[in-house]
């Protein structure tokens, strides 16, 4: 019985920890990043951001351009994909512990602009903030 006891407050101790992954908004490793990246005359700007918590700690959310796979997203991550201007149907899907289905966005950027977007911790769902001019 002593030993439970002793496993159950090193796992609640493991959750309440922190590190790196858990303060502040980082940027994305460009190892988890497939595509977008580069600067074309008359791209936009698509400027994601995952919120912070440890809801959302055991999901990766795969982030889509017209239909194809451009990044991964952690908890506390940013974005930065330039992208051609026009309608560009944005998604993002859940996988890991929270696996759930796949949300989509139309993000119609004109040449020059920014849009931004954050997704929950949690990984599920996917919500425009307001268009800024670069």
């Amino acid at each position: 019985m002593r030993y439970l006891a002793v496993a159950a407050i090193v796992l609640l101790a493991g959750c309440a920890t922190q590190n790196d992954r858990h303060v502040g908004i980082h940027d994305v490793p460009s190892s988890t990043v497939f595509a977008f990246q580069d600067t074309a005359a008359g791209d936009g700007t698509l400027n994601i951001v995952r919120d912070q918590g440890l809801w959302g700690a055991g999901c990766s959310s795969a982030i889509y351009v017209d239909d194809k796979v451009v990044a991964d997203m952690e908890i506390g991550q940013q974005l930065v994909l330039r992208v051609p201007a026009g309608t560009r149907k944005l998604g993002v899907m859940p996988h890991g512990a929270c696996s759930s289905d796949r949300v989509d966005v139309d993000a119609s950027v004109q040449q020059g602009e920014t849009m931004n977007f954050t997704i929950p911790a949690s990984g599920e769902g996917l919500s425009a903030q307001t268009a800024a001019k670069s």
